[in-house]
């Protein structure tokens, strides 16, 4: 079962991880600078851009501990280049396709109950089951980066309601693990009077946040095993090999 703890404690120990979390926060420290400065039209350009940069790194994230790869948030240049290429490929169309029929069934449909509630309960619905759909053909092409996966719906129709509840448990545990990263030091700065806007405060929640997309990586990765209906035969066998590379080097003494 997929498990926030895992991701919470795997995010700290895998290779170079502060490395990779000090790095990967510098763009998006600047695009927040942007922001506390008020260049909202250098802000939402740059913006866009780094935006495309964490979905990259997620998607490489995913496939990595699909793979079973001792790395989540890569440091291989070309894989992610390939996993932000394709990810472009399959969730534009996805975004346009299936946004532009939400809005179709929400004008379409006339609900001739007269209460204020039920057409936002209404909206609800249609949106969440958007959402998942999206989502689920989002996790069926990043697990292997295939994008065929993408357009599997009959795969994906089968799942994306599973896919949909685990995200929605997934959301209260992800903002507890931010609360015990940011409480503290929140803290700290509160104790020496210290504004929320000084630029550590500002560079350790940047920092924070590449920890969530490591975070996030992890879990969705175990999501998608576990919920998305497929073939998972690529992963056994990556984790069966590893399980026998490691094997073999402890019967040869090696750490």
């Amino acid at each position: 079962m997929a498990s926030i703890v895992d991701a919470f404690q795997e995010a700290f120990s895998e290779d170079f991880a502060y490395l990779k979390i000090v790095l990967y926060s510098i763009p998006v420290n600047f695009v927040v600078d942007l922001y506390m400065k008020g260049k909202m039209q250098q802000f939402e350009f740059w913006g866009f851009i780094v935006g495309m940069f964490l979905l990259g790194l997620l998607t490489a994230g995913i496939n990595n501990v699909r793979m079973n790869k001792k790395e989540i948030l890569t440091f291989n240049p070309l894989h992610y280049l390939k996993a932000l290429g394709k990810t472009i490929v399959v969730v534009v169309p996805h975004l346009f396709i299936f946004y532009n029929l939400g809005r179709i069934i929400i004008k379409a449909v006339k609900i001739p109950i007269d209460l204020p509630w039920i057409p936002i309960t209404f909206q609800v619905i249609v949106w969440s089951i958007i959402f998942s759909i999206i989502f689920t053909s989002y996790l069926s092409f990043a697990k292997y980066l295939k994008m065929k996966e993408g357009f599997n719906y009959k795969v994906i129709s089968e799942c994306c309601i599973d896919v949909l509840i685990a995200f929605a448990f997934f959301v209260p545990q992800l903002a507890i693990a931010n609360l015990v990263l940011l409480i503290p030091v929140a803290y700290l700065f509160f104790f020496f009077k210290l504004p929320f806007t000084h630029w550590g405060f500002i560079a350790y929640c940047c920092m924070v946040l590449i920890v969530n997309i490591s975070m996030l990586s992890n879990y969705l990765a175990q999501c998608a095993y576990e919920h998305i209906k497929g073939n998972n035969e690529e992963y056994d066998e990556n984790c069966q090999i590893d399980m026998i590379v490691s094997a073999d080097d402890m019967y040869q003494g090696k750490p």
